[in-house]
């Protein structure tokens, strides 16, 4: 039980702040729920002076550590991001379809009136300034700048600096933003319950939720019945040798965790020792089709139901964006959701309101989206395994 709960520990801590925002939503005076609305503007301003920090420090340090040289770096990174982008589109064709059928029924202003300061103390917090050092858009080129560089000229002293400052952020994120998650979910939801709509808009995602599973199954079929036309072999039975992944991965919530699982799975699957040792680590870092599904699909159902319109010319570029921020989100928890943040309020214009509502249903399942990034893994490694031995001619 003390495992399980050590494990699972963030997601217990944001289902009780929900229930809990719920409860004060209910039954305490509307003061209190304001008090907590108050909180949530000073954790929304720190959030976004944290986003460009962890996006150089993250970014930087995964492109960095991207050691390996050759063909085979190159191609299972351009696999890895097609397979990120193509589950976006899918995720995002899906939900535009999907989801307007079950959101009707929540008005369009309602995070309007979840987000709309009033009183005395939200006019004095709203006043205060935490301005971000940088927008995310340069933090990103930056990030990649200093990554690509210090790759190709291999400076072990300016890798040592900004390791060092990974680290230092990583322990901001785990010491201090990830703790104050729980308590932001728990504003919103409390703001939500005063303002009468909460038990429509759970309802609502719980299907959204559904659809998202749906969604991770039809990837990994999809991805490993490419690796199965391209191993000329059955991809039922590499799906099947890779459920012990899948289920360890939804137990651990970690793509890192579970790598001798998944390279075990994958040897199973007659991809070689060498590959398998080289494209499963790298994957678990720079492959995360289940969490761009996730983000995607809550992305636009969190836009349907505050009335924002959904244009596929702005969906496009954060697509795009997305699978390359995912390189920022292993090793932290809620990563994915973190580094995706600065272009969800940059690009598709997400308040704190909606930040915080997506960040909840982002953890609720971010353990299948997990089981996704790992079981599609397995699938490249199928790929690089048949190019190595039949285009490289390797054994």
């Amino acid at each position: 039980m003390k495992l399980l709960l050590k494990k699972y520990k963030l997601l217990i801590k944001i289902v009780m702040a929900i229930l809990l925002g719920v409860l004060i939503g209910t039954f305490l005076p509307y003061e209190i729920t304001e008090f907590f609305i108050a909180i949530n503007i000073v954790i929304s301003k720190l959030l976004n002076f944290s986003i460009p920090l962890i996006i150089i420090a993250f970014v930087t340090k995964g492109i960095s550590s991207l050691e390996s040289s050759g063909k085979m770096l190159g191609i299972t990174t351009c696999i890895s991001y097609i397979f990120m982008v193509c589950a976006a589109f899918l995720s995002y064709f899906t939900a535009t379809r999907l989801f307007p059928r079950f959101l009707t029924d929540i008005p369009n202003n309602i995070f309007e009136s979840i987000s709309t300061p009033t009183g005395s103390v939200f006019s004095q917090l709203s006043q205060i300034n935490i301005s971000p050092i940088m927008d995310v858009v340069p933090a990103l080129i930056l990030a990649f700048i200093l990554g690509i560089g210090i790759s190709s000229i291999k400076s072990t002293y300016i890798k040592g600096v900004f390791d060092e400052f990974h680290e230092i952020i990583n322990i901001m994120v785990q010491k201090l933003i990830v703790p104050v998650l729980p308590l932001y979910a728990l504003g919103i939801f409390a703001k939500m319950t005063a303002s009468g709509q909460v038990f429509k808009i759970l309802l609502v995602f719980s299907k959204v939720f559904v659809a998202i599973i749906a969604l991770h199954a039809v990837t990994l079929f999809l991805q490993y019945f490419i690796a199965g036309i391209i191993a000329r072999k059955n991809p039922v039975k590499f799906l099947k040798n890779m459920i012990p992944a899948y289920l360890s991965a939804i137990a651990t919530q970690s793509s890192v965790a579970v790598i001798p699982i998944t390279i075990d799975c994958s040897k199973k699957n007659g991809v070689s020792s060498s590959i398998a040792d080289f494209v499963l680590p790298l994957c678990s870092t720079i492959h995360l089709s289940g969490s761009v599904i996730s983000i995607t699909a809550c992305s636009v159902a969190v836009m349907l139901v505050s009335g924002k319109p959904i244009e596929f010319s702005v969906m496009l570029p954060f697509m795009m964006i997305l699978g390359i921020m995912m390189v920022a989100a292993p090793g932290v928890p809620c990563g994915a959701i973190l580094a995706a943040s600065g272009i969800l309020q940059s690009i598709l214009g997400f308040d704190g309101a909606m930040l915080s509502l997506i960040i909840a249903l982002h953890v609720a399942q971010d353990g299948f989206g997990t089981a996704c990034n790992v079981c599609g893994d397995g699938s490249i490694a199928v790929i690089l395994d048949t190019f190595n031995r039949k285009i490289f001619n390797k054994n």
